[in-house]
């Protein structure tokens, strides 16, 4: 593509170009820093980088009389939109399309090469060069409109919103040089020259914007999943059980579903770590919370309280089914042999249930009632299955 020759605004546009891709480059390299575990901030400011590079030989460098730096500068331009393009699928947590990108930059490279060295087309190399970008755009648009993470939906569709606007700018761009609606004079001077430049700059920034605060929602995403979860076992906590438990007892009383909760114990744990040490502990709570996990439903919830004692959130299920559930659990439990690495370890588990209706029909007082029948079974031999003493029946709820 030519740069803009005898064009008094040049110099105005190319360094607001510049600018505003430095002020880019210099925000996602703090972004990158403040985010270390985030690795779409890196690429951004990489890709800018790269942007600037090939925006400053395109348009300072006139390189209409040197080709080879107008290949440069091109290729630059080029590869700072499919780097953009890496880094928005590495923040989505996808596999890097390095093949992919590295496919489209060879043939774009190689038509865009033969049309200026070999068989010189003003023209095509302008549809190229806008066409390629097009290309960027709908990948990057796609990327986050797919698949939109629940926390990030306004600030990824806006992105993808974004970048879908540039590709359809650029797609008209290259329909425009290829039917001669778009004078060559306008490749690469005027103000629809510039604007192959100075829209996308733009349009950086806002990117720029909606890319830290999604980097934001995120972090305050993690920091509330670490605040309600267990970080040895990956389980939710007691407070966020204790809040899922009283929305789901409304939500059973309202429409008439039976709930039940199952507190369990393991038995004799502190033989675990006075033979084996700390860590093996570790290990068998995470392999006894494994093995409830595939036991579950998916609309159960299991939660570790403290120690070694777990709670289990058992909606539209019955006393009868939690039984069932608790019996499957102890046998499991008991017949697993657990590698803790200095030995293998085998122990049991005691269990207390409670239900709506049966035991109360508030989710502290079940809560409770569920760990007296478990400190019941845990005076009367342990390895077993209590069920809490009945209170007023509701017969709606005990069918």
């Amino acid at each position: 593509m030519q740069g803009i020759v005898g064009v008094t605004n040049l110099p105005i546009i190319a360094l607001v170009t510049l600018a505003l891709m430095g002020v880019n480059v210099l925000v996602m390299v703090g972004v990158s820093v403040v985010h270390p575990r985030e690795e779409g901030p890196a690429h951004w400011a990489l890709s800018n980088v790269l942007f600037a590079v090939g925006v400053a030989v395109l348009m300072l460098r006139t390189p209409q009389n040197e080709p080879y730096v107008a290949l440069f500068g091109n290729a630059m331009f080029a590869l700072g939109y499919l780097l953009q393009w890496i880094g928005f699928m590495r923040f989505k947590y996808r596999p890097a399309p390095y093949r992919s990108t590295a496919v489209l930059f060879v043939v774009y490279l190689a038509a865009f090469s033969w049309f200026l060295l070999v068989d010189p087309n003003l023209v095509i190399r302008a549809a190229l060069i806008a066409a390629m970008a097009c290309v960027a755009c709908s990948l990057i648009a796609w990327t986050m409109l797919f698949r939109i993470e629940a926390a990030l939906v306004q600030t990824q569709a806006f992105i993808g919103m974004l970048a879908g606007a540039l590709g359809v700018l650029y797609l008209l761009r290259a329909i425009a040089a290829l039917t001669g609606a778009l004078q060559q004079s306008d490749f690469g001077g005027g103000p629809l020259g510039a604007g192959i430049f100075l829209l996308p700059s733009i349009a950086s920034l806002l990117v720029t914007a909606a890319c830290i605060l999604m980097l934001n929602q995120r972090l305050q995403q993690r920091l509330q999943v670490s605040a309600q979860t267990d970080p040895l076992t990956g389980l939710i906590n007691r407070g966020l059980i204790d809040d899922l438990g009283a929305k789901e007892i409304s939500r059973a009383k309202r429409h008439g579903y039976g709930l039940s909760v199952v507190v369990f114990d393991l038995d004799h744990f502190d033989t675990v770590n006075s033979e084996y040490g700390f860590s093996a502990g570790d290990i068998v709570l995470r392999q006894v919370a494994e093995i409830v996990t595939r036991n579950m439903r998916r609309e159960d919830y299991l939660a570790r309280l403290d120690g070694t004692t777990f709670c289990l959130l058992l909606p539209s299920t019955r006393l009868g089914g939690a039984q069932q559930l608790a019996e499957r659990l102890r046998l499991e439990i008991a017949a697993a042999a657990i590698d803790v690495g200095k030995g293998v370890v085998s122990l049991t588990a005691s269990f207390g249930l409670a239900a709506l209706g049966l035991h109360s029909d508030d989710w502290n007082e079940i809560t409770q009632q569920a760990q007296v029948a478990l400190y019941r079974a845990k005076a009367d031999g342990r390895n077993r299955i209590e069920i809490a003493a009945y209170s007023e029946l509701s017969p709606e709820l005990t069918v």
